[in-house]
């Protein structure tokens, strides 16, 4: 079992954690396989602030908070309602509480855009209101990905680099299957999900922080559960790119990518092997190998969820809180290839799922990333390129 056990809330793991009264006026006033289809490149248009109208999409609402973004992959909220996202590009953008957006200052000129690669992870320290302290993990121009630090001018008109927490997370020369999700704990520690690179022999490697979910504490040394020597917690992974505790648990579950077929939803254990080996012996990279290989592998964890035939590129989840009524309880999964936001339901022991319901299907093109915001409303990023993408505010109707 993992060390610790989460308080029993229903915030995002990338917002602080606060009561519903704290959501700002400006929010409530704005009341294949994982491949992506077009290369990211840092945005040259200005996103406008979005509207305050919500249209009803089936059983949900839906808000636009920020438009005429290009590949946002990540989005959080701190405590006074101001949410940040950054583009794939190496752009950060910010909507004020008071429904301002404008650009982050960062000297981001170290990120590698490039294919499925660029500025991914952003997430808010645990300690934020006091530190001030943004993670972020990215694609280098030193050819790795790295994990930085950040700390967060108070009005948010600019974020500073202050180190580099974990680099050495391998990078493929494509920017194919680059990870990465960022997790802070309550404890402080990080969890870091990674791709394997399509790399055949990465996520079976020890030596290699590809394929992996790592945990490490701020500093980037190795924290509990993990491989001795190492900050590996998991091995055996092809591209996971979704971190999320259970609610009052210590139940960490992640969803990770699949070739053609079984994208997977898993339950984290500690030294565990998830089964993905693409390395038959021939050197290639074979995607005709199970995602769970428990022949090869045998004791190899298998999937909580598994999509089957054909996968939906399962991209990010979160867990539902009690605003989402009959919902609650429930987690949901964005999705790139289906273009929908799915809801999975567990059973008691967290094993396996019961029941599964599809919204947004279709409406908003492809979904990349789910927050939580403060009142139990999801903030969620599209990822369809062309200056296209948005911000979108999702609650129950």
């Amino acid at each position: 079992m993992i060390a610790y056990r989460t308080k029993p809330t229903t915030l995002s793991r990338r917002a602080l954690p606060v009561a519903v009264a704290a959501l700002s006026a400006g929010l409530l006033l704005a009341s294949c396989s994982d491949a992506d289809p077009t290369s990211s490149s840092t945005s040259n248009g200005t996103p406008a602030s979005g509207s305050s109208t919500a249209v009803v999409d089936g059983q949900v609402r839906v808000t636009e908070l920020m438009t005429g973004l290009d590949h946002p992959w990540d989005v959080a909220i701190d405590r006074a309602g101001n949410i940040v996202t950054g583009e794939r590009g190496g752009r950060i953008v910010v909507r004020h509480n008071d429904g301002r957006v404008a650009d982050v200052s960062a000297d981001t000129s170290d990120v590698r855009a490039r294919g499925e690669g660029g500025l991914m992870a952003l997430t808010l320290a645990t300690d934020f209101d006091a530190s001030r302290t943004v993670y972020t993990c990215a694609a280098s121009n030193a050819g790795d990905v790295r994990v930085v630090r950040w700390n967060a001018a108070a009005d948010w008109s600019s974020m500073r680099q202050t180190g580099t927490v974990l680099a050495g997370i391998p990078l493929g020369a494509s920017g194919r299957h680059s990870g990465c999700r960022i997790l802070p704990a309550p404890d402080g520690t990080l969890w870091v999900s990674t791709g394997d690179t399509a790399d055949p022999t990465a996520s079976q490697d020890l030596r290699s922080l590809g394929g992996k979910v790592l945990h490490i504490t701020a500093d980037g040394t190795p924290a509990s559960g993990t491989f001795p020597g190492t900050p590996v917690h998991s091995l055996g992974h092809r591209n996971p790119q979704g971190l999320a505790f259970a609610p009052g648990t210590d139940r960490l579950y992640t969803t990770e990518h699949g070739p053609t077929i079984d994208d997977e939803l898993n339950l984290e254990r500690p030294q565990a092997n998830y089964g993905w080996d693409p390395n038959t012996g021939s050197g290639s990279y074979d995607e005709n190998v199970p995602m769970t290989d428990e022949t090869r592998h045998p004791g190899s964890v298998p999937a909580v969820w598994s999509s089957g035939d054909p996968t939906l590129a399962v991209a990010d989840l979160e867990f539902l809180g009690p605003s989402w009524r009959q919902y609650n309880g429930m987690i949901a999964v964005a999705t790139l290839k289906a273009q929908r936001l799915m809801l999975l339901r567990l059973d008691a022991a967290g094993t396996s799922t019961t029941e599964r319901v599809d919204l947004l299907q279709g409406s908003q093109g492809r979904l990349r990333s789910i927050t939580t915001a403060p009142d139990g409303s999801l903030l969620i990023t599209t990822d369809n390129g062309d200056d296209q993408d948005k911000v979108l505010r999702v609650r129950l109707g």
